[in-house]
């Protein structure tokens, strides 16, 4: 009898110890729900008054109330993120990652002064109530679910190449509505203006048609800083890395999808690759930002810690914007030989290629683990730079092109505008001039002042472009150089192109075929459009234009101001297909997905 009651004992207690837990577990999963509708409501209202607080002016007493909101909409949002973590751990047993730590502990130090639930005397509580404060821990936790969003961006039923293009577009929207904004620029603005400024940063074109130097204040550059910093690096690049970085793990389907936008080789290693690409572009714009801050030292520039920082993103992501008026050919440092010499090595290494700079990390690590006597894992000795055929391809295109380019702009202009130079700073301004007429643009000289022979010469510069993987346009240098390989091979009799020990495919021949076809259709064809728009205008300035815009490299002759409207919407439309790249876009639109079974019989055509 004493066995049975214990039994049905036991049995009763498990039954309602499992029913407990249900309805534990639906409880819980009803507050995650709740938790997470919250902070979708709060950043977005997060996002409205942080945009009201920048970008409008207000009285005092405004701007302490909405500082006042924004920190009550911080503390909920900090109750709501961690509540619905610790049901994520105890349901599904994540544990936090270290990342998750820091951001908790950031977080929790910033809210304990605002919440006014604790005794906050410890040294700095002031400062932590500070509205610079909350708003940087708000934006972490707003970082920390962005991995939500990716999931959303991802989960968009589009080919790789169109959300890539699409990803471009969204941000140019984003963009021009922040250049709108009051408290961002100066005087009176059309969106038509802060859409098209909005557009050459996020293309890294620098092309404007407005002065920026005197429309923008200091939070407006800061938003272009922004744009062309995103435009550079690209839109997915940093989502999928974000994804990444704040869930460990991203699904099948998510690294098919970032594989065939940044064209690796394989899956596994495609977010290693976005870490590096990240962390490489972080240490050469630091570097050559307080290289420049040096090289200014002695000269009397406005806010030279920002102007230090603005012009060296705009180098590394050969964007080509300055904030001096007339750019480099300022007076201010039009005879900084040292600060040009940066701008330039900043340009050509964002024009190299990440593929290139990360092969460049992984020898000189394995160079000097190996004279340090420190024995390097075998997988990270087959990146390095003699591994890769294509890396080789494109560090001596890169160099055969800057130094010709440097050779044929000084000889050309030796007698133009490198006249009043010294010789020292002929070859300085030379090497600048062919490093940034690849696709930054940043200018030293008054470039309506170049010969006709000067100006065909720097749109040949301009149409190759950087190399793949890089923040340039152009039809990038791999490309011509496979193009000069094949008028080599088929001079010879070569059926074949053969480089060093690798036969070069069938298929990336037929690309390059296309990629130099589409980008002379391109560009006749807006040149002729061009011409119609601007029958006034000088051809072969229009003509040296054209090739600009497509290449986003921002050099104008003709002056982008002075176009028609006409005229601008089609360089917009020169820009986004220069960056997106036109073969990326129509193969996004109009790739077959039916698989041809039959093959029909070969027939040659008489051409020559």
């Amino acid at each position: 009898m004493g066995i049975k009651f214990l039994f049905r004992l036991k049995e009763r207690f498990f039954k309602y110890y499992f029913i407990v837990q249900d309805i534990l577990l639906k409880f819980f999963s009803l507050v995650s729900t709740v938790c997470n509708f919250v902070i979708l409501v709060c950043s977005l209202l997060f996002a409205t008054l942080l945009i009201a607080r920048l970008g409008f002016y207000h009285h005092q007493i405004v701007q302490d109330n909405v500082e006042s909101l924004i920190s009550k909409i911080f503390i909920v949002t900090y109750i709501a993120k961690y509540v619905h973590d610790i049901y994520i751990f105890v349901s599904r047993k994540v544990f936090p990652r270290l990342i998750d730590w820091l951001i908790f502990l950031v977080c929790t130090v910033v809210f304990v002064p605002n919440s006014h639930a604790f005794a906050t005397d410890f040294v700095g509580s002031s400062i932590l109530a500070t509205f610079p404060a909350v708003a940087a821990a708000m934006g972490l936790i707003l970082v920390a679910d962005f991995y939500k969003v990716a999931k959303v961006i991802t989960s968009m039923k589009m080919s790789p190449p169109l959300l890539f293009a699409f990803s471009f577009i969204v941000m140019i929207f984003v963009g021009s509505g922040l250049l709108m904004l009051p408290n961002v620029h100066i005087g009176k603005i059309s969106y038509f203006e802060a859409l098209f400024t909005s557009a050459s940063a996020i293309c890294v074109s620098g092309l404007s048609i407005i002065d920026l130097t005197e429309m923008l204040t200091f939070k407006g550059n800061f938003i272009l800083l922004f744009l062309f910093q995103i435009g550079g690096l690209g839109v997915m690049g940093f989502t999928g890395l974000f994804a990444f970085a704040f869930t460990g793990t991203v699904s099948f389907k998510d690294r098919i999808l970032l594989k065939d936008i940044f064209s690796s080789d394989t899956m596994g290693d495609i977010f290693s690759f976005l870490a590096k690409m990240l962390s490489i572009t972080l240490l050469f714009e630091s570097i050559g930002a307080v290289a420049i801050y040096l090289s200014i030292a002695d000269i009397d520039i406005q806010d030279p810690i920002f102007f230090s920082i603005f012009h060296s993103v705009s180098a590394f992501c050969n964007c080509g914007i300055s904030t001096l008026p007339d750019g480099f050919a300022n007076p201010l440092v039009a005879d900084n030989n040292t600060l040009l010499m940066i701008i330039a090595i900043l340009t050509s290494l964002g024009g190299i290629g990440f593929p290139v700079l990360i092969a460049l990390y992984s020898t000189i690590r394995n160079k000097t683990a190996h004279l340090l006597g420190i024995q390097v894992d075998r997988r990270s000795t087959l990146s390095h730079v003699g591994a890769d055929m294509a890396t080789h391809i494109v560090i001596i295109a890169t160099l055969g092109i800057l130094v010709l380019g440097t050779l044929g702009y000084y000889f050309l202009e030796l007698g133009n505008t490198l006249a009043d130079d010294t010789i020292g700073s002929r070859w300085v301004k030379s090497f600048f001039c062919c490093a940034t007429a690849r696709t930054a643009g940043f200018n030293v000289s008054d470039i309506s002042c170049w010969s006709n022979a000067t100006m065909a010469f720097i749109m040949g510069i301009m149409w190759v472009g950087a190399s793949p993987g890089s923040t340039g346009g152009g039809i990038k240098t791999t490309t011509f150089a496979l193009l000069l390989c094949s008028i080599v091979s088929f001079i010879r009799g070569n059926r074949y192109i053969e480089i060093g020990y690798h036969r070069i495919g069938f298929e990336t021949i037929s690309r390059v075929l296309v990629l130099i076809s589409m980008s002379l259709i391109i560009i006749f064809t807006a040149f002729i459009l061009f011409a119609v728009f601007e029958p006034d205008k000088n051809p072969l300035r229009l003509f040296f234009d054209t090739v600009s815009m497509y290449s986003t490299t921002g050099l104008s002759m003709t002056g982008t101001d002075t176009l028609s409207l006409p005229s601008k919407v089609l360089t917009m439309v020169m820009m986004f297909l220069g960056r997106v790249g036109p073969l990326t876009l129509l193969s996004g639109l109009f790739v077959s997905r039916k698989t041809k079974y039959a093959k029909y019989p070969y027939k040659n055509l008489t051409i020559n």
